[in-house]
């Protein structure tokens, strides 16, 4: 199968339309993604707009995930996009991963600790690869999580307190913060679907700080006791490649 043909056949499923997810999904479209499903519960709001960059003054007030998909199919109109009004709690995530078709790459693009790592363990546990993304203030981070490579968890064991959690209001974020990272979980939902499962695209955390213009790499070896990488499957789509 051409990596054409691999990118076809992938379905990015995007949980979170917002500051990370509209530049994931702007990306994933102009790579060539086809089939995309965004999943969001909230709805457009003015303040947010500087940030969200799918979206204009005309859809504030609608669901995120209908805005989005309008906006995608008004600038490809093959694209097939899926979208879902609702949410997914760290509770809904095994359920939710385990009912994905097997070609499924998932890019985790809200703002919920927990939720990152529910979707880090179900990703595992299912064999579907999973993006994790997060950004605040001037700073952006992500990963591509895959059997074979250290994890989410591996990093930082366990979501933070609540009461620990700082947030966009409090902490304030910067568009282009979110949007470098937004894209970053593009490219590397892209080398997956490709079939590219290097150091560089999986298992690697990729922090930057926007106001020294700097990116570090972290390649952590997977951690012994990670409850996650423990229980991981072979990922079904696209399986591992044999080095050439």
């Amino acid at each position: 199968m051409s990596d054409q043909d691999q990118l076809a056949q992938a379905h990015f499923v995007v949980v979170g339309a917002g500051g990370l997810g509209c530049p994931a999904l702007l990306g994933l479209s102009a790579a060539g993604a086809q089939r995309l499903t965004i999943i969001d519960s909230d709805r457009v709001e003015a303040s947010n707009l500087q940030r969200q960059v799918l979206y204009a003054m005309a859809d504030v007030g609608r669901p995120k995930a209908d805005a989005a998909a309008w906006n995608l199919r008004r600038r490809t109109p093959s694209l097939q996009v899926c979208p879902q009004v609702r949410s997914v709690s760290p509770q809904q995530a095994d359920a939710f991963v385990a009912e994905l078709p097997a070609e499924s790459i998932v890019l985790e693009c809200t703002d919920a600790p927990p939720l990152k790592f529910a979707l880090n363990d179900a990703g595992l546990r299912h064999g579907t690869p999973v993006i994790i993304g997060a950004a605040l203030g001037l700073h952006g981070q992500c990963i591509a999580v895959r059997d074979g490579h250290a994890c989410y968890r591996c990093i930082y064991e366990s979501p933070p307190a609540a009461e620990d959690l700082p947030t966009c209001a409090s902490a304030g974020v910067l568009g282009v913060a979110v949007g470098l990272a937004g894209f970053l979980m593009a490219n590397l939902a892209v080398a997956l679907a490709h079939g590219e499962p290097s150091p560089e695209t999986t298992g690697t955390l990729t922090a930057f700080d926007v106001s020294r213009g700097s990116v570090q790499s972290l390649r952590p070896t997977s951690r012994p006791a990670c409850p996650a990488c423990a229980a991981a499957r072979p990922t079904r789509f696209p399986p591992l490649q044999a080095s050439a």
